[in-house]
């Protein structure tokens, strides 16, 4: 199982199973990853083209390269 790592819309870091995103739409004036069992993350994206690029993106990448963690979640 991978995981990326994206942050929701009050900063946190949140590490998601990309296999487990359903959707992504816009609702309430923000963008929502829907993970299916009604779990949803509110996303700092503004639309949906970065959140569906940065998703594809970082999954391509994470099928070689370790996440590189940091000790301070402002360097993601």
């Amino acid at each position: 199982m991978k995981f990326i790592t994206i942050q929701n819309q009050i900063g946190q870091t949140v590490a998601v199973n990309p296999e487990r995103i359903t959707h992504i739409a816009v609702a309430h004036d923000s963008v929502i990853i829907f993970l299916g069992n009604n779990e949803q993350i509110f996303t700092k994206f503004t639309d949906i083209k970065s959140a569906v690029d940065y998703v594809e993106r970082a999954t391509s990448e994470r099928s070689w390269k370790e996440i590189e963690w940091s000790n301070s979640e402002e360097d993601l």
